[in-house]
């Protein structure tokens, strides 16, 4: 079956691709060896900026230095897309250099709901054993916490990647100077620690915020989808679940959002998806952005709600003797205990391919066992996940996040916005 176009947005990149082009002038004056790689980079450019792009085009570009993590973040997001088509994405362009270390902050994307930093790394040497051991973002000498990205990738020669940083509250701007602080860390030339400074010049979109108070009743079991929020990075559905519920619901399967004109905004797939903890009752749900979307009314779209009885909803385990000491009846899957973790094997039930079981836990004294990593996998009948905890040797009650048992499907709710 053939791959659908995507959309690349053509004339809001423009100035970046001159900006790439004079940067190509000037360094095929320092090197004239560097022509033939100027031609290549602006006719990949040239398929780049036409209107309808295939995914393999795009895959291929996405190689280009500066544009790797900006077109892989349009084609993977809707959202994204809109923010480069309406000119809210950044450019920076600026560039560190330090022991034979290069550093090019690309591009910066915030609002309040979040920032995302886009940067490349390249060295002139063997970069294969560099990490990026910290970031550090400041808005003026206030510290911004909670950055996430990726520390390191094996047998890289480049580096292109993203700082994002979700803010459960609106985050205010105060100011519009801030800094970004790399640490890398490589073994024979140990840390190397580069500064970026850099002002936003857009003005801060404002969030759209709808009260909803839509409550939807699956079964008996009931929550309400309290607020939309809407920024252009994600759009945010808060939602409470009913303390009366008899069922413990685990989750929302394939949740959407779609505009009148048809248009579908589905799950963060890369980045963060939920906030929240179900089980403390209150929890939001982050889909890719509408922001720039004129509408009327929302339609949120549920695939299916899963749940199982409440105090049927555990296992416990004893990790000084490496075994499961109960679970529930309905629980067919085979699960192993280590000093450290769980093993579970889950038979499938569609074409899923990864899925995370149980990642949080309290010991037996009712304190947190803290959930340290997971690894997960699948064959064409299984998926496997290992859920590590921090080193405990007692007993534990470890919680269910998933479990495939729907007791409602295909849910529509219409949301006026007006």
């Amino acid at each position: 079956m053939s791959k659908l176009p995507i959309d690349v947005p053509k004339e809001k990149l423009q100035q970046v691709r001159m900006d790439m082009f004079r940067k190509v002038q000037r360094e095929k004056r320092a090197k004239k060896r560097i022509v033939p790689v100027a031609v290549a980079f602006l006719l990949c450019l040239s398929l780049l900026f036409s209107i309808r792009v295939s995914p393999t085009i795009a895959s291929y570009v996405a190689k280009i230095p500066g544009f790797q993590q900006i077109v892989l973040a349009v084609v993977r997001d809707k959202g994204i897309k809109d923010i480069v088509d309406n000119g809210y994405y950044e450019e920076i362009n600026t560039t560190q250099s330090k022991n034979g270390l290069s550093l090019t902050l690309q591009g910066v994307i915030a609002d309040n709901s979040g920032l995302v930093l886009y940067y490349d790394a390249d060295a002139s040497f063997d970069m294969s054993d560099l990490h990026l051991e910290e970031v550090h973002l400041f808005q003026g000498d206030e510290e911004i916490e909670g950055g996430s990205f990726t520390s390191h990738q094996s047998h890289q020669t480049r580096i292109s990647s993203s700082v994002e940083y979700n803010f459960s509250e609106p985050f205010a701007y105060t100011s519009k100077d801030f800094k970004a602080v790399f640490r890398f860390y490589e073994k024979d030339k140990g840390n190397i620690e580069m500064t970026i400074p850099f002002s936003l010049q857009n003005e801060i979109a404002k969030e759209k915020i709808v009260t909803a108070n839509r409550i939807v009743d699956v079964g008996g079991q009931k929550f309400t989808i309290t607020q939309i929020r809407r920024s252009p990075l994600r759009t945010a559905i808060d939602i409470e679940i009913d303390e009366a519920n008899t069922m413990q619901i685990l989750a929302l399967d394939d949740i959407a959002v779609e505009t009148e004109n048809g248009e579908r905004r589905e799950g963060i797939k890369y980045g963060l998806s939920l906030r929240g903890d179900i089980r403390d009752g209150k929890f939001t749900l982050n889909l890719q952005s509408n922001y720039f979307q004129d509408s009327d009314s929302l339609k949120i779209l549920i695939g299916a709600v899963h749940a199982v009885p409440k105090g049927e909803d555990f296992i416990e385990v004893d990790f000084g003797k490496k075994e499961v000491l109960t679970k529930p009846k309905y629980l067919d899957w085979d699960i192993s205990v280590t000093e450290q973790g769980v093993s579970v094997a889950a038979k499938k039930w569609d074409d899923r391919s990864r899925h995370s079981f149980l990642n949080s836990a309290v010991k037996a004294d009712g304190t947190p066992l803290e959930f340290t990593s997971g690894t997960y996998s699948d064959d064409e009948q299984y998926l496997y996940a290992m859920e590590n905890f921090e080193n405990y040797n007692g007993k534990a009650k470890i919680y269910l996040n998933y479990f495939f048992n729907p007791i409602g499907k295909n849910i529509e709710l219409n949301i006026p916005l007006k």
